[in-house]
């Protein structure tokens, strides 16, 4: 069984690179603090690069059914075309915080788009998400109080919500019911040490495990659904921030980073070569597609 490999696939860094999304055989992320959304051809190195930016910081962008993208920008969510420019008000989610911005969103099993707030300094737990739905949004709000709203995702049965909390280290798991969108009652799901840096974006595979991201750990963690660690895969980054599933195959986990004090800090990376542990033959982990938001 091989070792994974991990492989620089970008050459100009990001200042907040964050919320990779597999789409169209292609790789897509943001970069919040550069304000921007990227796209690398294939997810390979080499790949056909294209970068358009955006008036404001930017936390997640989703792909539609429509063809276009929802971006989270600090004023609010907009519908956005890449290959235009064109920028549309979609849903204005806190007017009066303006010291707030969006950051980590998704789109659940059923098509709806979750995204959360946080205080832009970090300092006040002003923090909810929000969950928005079809091509007019119906906005339902969940709030949490978190200083940093984080990593989010869901079981393959769209049964269990995974949450992050990222100023208190702390991943939440809650009972969702996928065909309205409520969510239980949160119950803590993993908690890391000081050593550990700080959970940040999460991807979940094919077998209901869940991907961390350690800001501030060089580390993504992988945990099994009881919320034991599987594994601890070391990266040379210092500010992994998020990953995703990709490839043609599923089978590449993609990471991005944040710039610090290292020469590896800031790019986005590949990781191949992941197997499952302790088993007979080589088998591969694998994602699983990304949905596109219903509207």
């Amino acid at each position: 069984m091989t070792n994974p490999v991990l492989t620089q696939l970008t050459e100009t860094s990001c200042a907040l690179g964050e919320g990779p999304v597999w789409h169209d055989n292609a790789l897509w992320w943001v970069d919040i603090k550069q304000p921007s959304l990227h796209r690398l051809a294939g997810g390979v190195v080499g790949g056909d690069y294209q970068r358009f930016p955006l008036p404001e910081p930017v936390g997640a962008a989703v792909p539609t059914t429509a063809g276009d993208w929802l971006v989270g920008l600090k004023s609010g969510v907009y519908r956005f075309h890449p290959s235009s420019g064109a920028l549309t008000p979609f849903a204005t989610l806190e007017p009066g915080m303006p010291g707030n911005r969006l950051n980590d969103g998704k789109v659940d099993p059923r098509g709806r788009f979750w995204i959360g707030s946080m205080d832009d300094s970090e300092a006040a737990p002003t923090g909810h998400f929000y969950c928005l739905t079809g091509p007019v949004p119906q906005v339902a709000t969940l709030p949490v109080n978190f200083t940093v709203t984080n990593g989010i995702g869901w079981s393959g049965d769209g049964r269990t919500l995974y949450l992050t909390d990222s100023a208190n280290r702390t991943i939440y798991r809650a009972d969702y019911e996928l065909a309205t969108g409520a969510v239980g009652a949160r119950q803590v799901f993993a908690q890391l040490t000081p050593e550990e840096g700080y959970p940040d974006g999460l991807c979940v595979d094919a077998e209901d495990h869940i991907w961390s991201c350690h800001w501030d750990g060089g580390r993504i963690t992988r945990y099994r659904p009881d919320g034991s660690r599987e594994r601890v895969l070391a990266v040379p980054m210092a500010r992994p921030t998020s990953c995703c599933f990709g490839g043609p195959a599923l089978d590449i986990l993609y990471v991005t980073s944040a710039r610090n004090i290292t020469e590896k800090d800031g790019y986005v990376w590949s990781i191949t070569g992941l197997h499952k542990i302790n088993s007979v033959v080589s088998v591969s982990i694998f994602g699983v597609k990304s949905v596109l938001f219903a509207g």
